[in-house]
């Protein structure tokens, strides 16, 4: 089950997220944004993210994301953003 969640549940997830950082900014007549990179929302530059330096969807989502439940998300737990 596991395996399910983290091969195919969590990157169609993250790349519904992050596509609506493109939809929003459409809908206000705007070219897409890029998301934030990952170091760009590691505020402290400790090499991970905890909920206190996200917003958003990656904030609402961040247990689904966090698959080894330690509180913070590493890179290898967020796939790269879709390109644009």
């Amino acid at each position: 089950m596991k395996t399910i969640l983290s091969t195919v549940f969590l990157p169609v997830m993250t790349a519904s997220i992050l596509s609506l950082f493109s939809v929003s900014s459409l809908a206000n007549g705007q070219p897409p944004k890029e998301p934030p990179s990952f170091d760009q929302m590691d505020s402290n530059g400790d090499e991970v993210l905890t909920k206190d330096e996200l917003k958003g969807p990656l904030l609402d989502d961040f247990e689904r994301f966090d698959i080894d439940g330690s509180g913070s998300l590493t890179k290898n737990e967020l796939p790269e953003p879709p390109n644009h």
